[in-house]
């Protein structure tokens, strides 16, 4: 699995306008409604705060997985 790297919003436009990513696009859609909302700091788009989201959300997710597969149900 290779983790998205965005340059820019040109870059995400593209990726969300792609394909998409079984794990990843639900991931970036989310951040993009967040700061739509304003629920995020600064309300307003950041790249970095995006790849950092998307790292997080996947330490998040190996996390629950981790725990499960070692039966900590």
């Amino acid at each position: 699995m290779i983790t998205p790297d965005f340059k820019n919003k040109k870059d995400v436009e593209k990726f969300l306008d792609g394909p998409g990513d079984a794990w990843f696009t639900p991931m970036v859609e989310e951040y993009m409604i967040l700061i739509r909302a304003g629920e995020l700091d600064g309300d307003s788009f950041d790249v970095e705060e995006l790849n950092g989201w998307i790292e997080h959300e996947l330490s998040s997710l190996q996390e629950g997985y981790e725990e499960w597969y070692n039966g900590d149900r």
